[in-house]
């Protein structure tokens, strides 16, 4: 990985859907050049796909997310009861106060009350959900990773 490489991760992170051709003129190469390190940056699993972000709230949906401890059986089998939940987007596994946190979508905080009170909390395992509900998302470095990547590699850290 070289700073063509990151500059271009950087300018798909702000729209992925970027001709290569602009890709080129910006980086001052050609779009073949571009599309073969695109391609190698795929390869070789610095970039792992292209999302579209939507806007929840104008969908009318109400994000939070939900910490979990998982006591008594493994993590594992608690991740493939909620895999079976449509209101769960994401899992993660982290170290911490909780065993997993889950990205969740739902219509109210009534509904938001039933997913955990009727299916969350009725899985083996699960001892405590708590939550938190997302009101605005606010991107303060999307770089962030590259950055911190960059001045790795500079010694600046």
């Amino acid at each position: 990985m070289d700073e063509i490489d990151l500059r271009i991760l950087r300018m798909l992170r702000d729209n992925s859907r970027q001709s290569l051709g602009v890709i080129a003129e910006s980086i001052g190469t050609s779009k073949a050049t571009v599309s073969r390190r695109i391609s190698k940056l795929e390869e070789e699993g610095y970039i792992s796909g292209y999302t579209l972000t939507t806007n929840s709230a104008k969908l009318g949906l109400m994000r939070a997310l939900l910490g979990m401890e998982v006591v008594g059986t493994s993590v594992e089998t608690v991740i493939q009861e909620l895999r079976k939940l449509e209101e769960i987007q994401t899992i993660y596994k982290v170290f911490g106060d909780h065993s997993l946190i889950c990205e969740t979508y739902t219509r109210s905080v009534d509904s938001l009350y039933e997913l955990i009170q009727n299916k969350i909390l009725k899985i083996p395992g699960v001892s405590n959900v708590s939550v938190d509900i997302l009101i605005e998302r606010m991107v303060l470095n999307p770089d962030a990773e590259l950055d911190i990547l960059v001045a790795g590699a500079t010694g600046k850290l």
